[in-house]
């Protein structure tokens, strides 16, 4: 977090958490109707939805997960980024390597079930909740400017000989 407030705003993670959101938004509805809809290869379209969605959309978790590892300090993203891989990981190896996942697991068709679905659902949500955050960050932060523009610019000092002159908040020195 910034130490000080600046006249200019920097909502660049605010940009990117929304582009992020909306992207995997838009590939995570299909997945939800695929649930329910019995298609031709559709373990495959599942895998193309649900790649650039974890993968792009969900990176920021994954790297903060991962200096939450590193730093011995976990947290939220650890969770995020451990539940998300996970699923992707499993599903994925369901689809490239099926004979790799033991059949105890396999569901009434015989194939490993896919956890795609919930990963890009997550990844969504909490993207979602970043932007929320973001947005209301930005807020707090235009109202905390706000309050600062009307701190006054000078102050009235009055000298040895008791006359009182404005003087500039910066020149203002200690004591007087």
């Amino acid at each position: 977090e910034p130490r000080h407030v600046t006249a200019e705003e920097d909502r660049s993670e605010l940009d990117d958490m929304t582009r992020r959101f909306w992207v995997s938004a838009a590939l995570t509805a299909p997945l939800l109707v695929l649930m329910f809809v019995d298609v031709p290869a559709r373990r495959w379209i599942e895998l193309a939805l649900a790649t650039p969605v974890v993968l792009w959309g969900g990176r920021p978790f994954f790297e903060r997960g991962w200096a939450s590892l590193v730093n011995r300090s976990l947290n939220m993203f650890t969770l995020i980024a451990l539940g998300t891989g996970a699923s992707y990981v499993f599903s994925l190896v369901a689809v490239l390597l099926p004979h790799a996942i033991p059949a105890s697991f396999s569901t009434h068709g015989g194939e490993a079930p896919l956890y795609f679905e919930p990963a890009a659902v997550i990844t969504a949500l909490v993207l979602l909740g970043q932007v929320l955050e973001l947005r209301a960050r930005s807020r707090t932060s235009s109202a905390l400017k706000s309050l600062l523009a009307l701190a006054p610019k000078t102050a009235r000092v009055v000298d040895e000989s008791g006359h009182e002159h404005d003087v500039p908040i910066e020149r203002i020195q200690r004591g007087e």
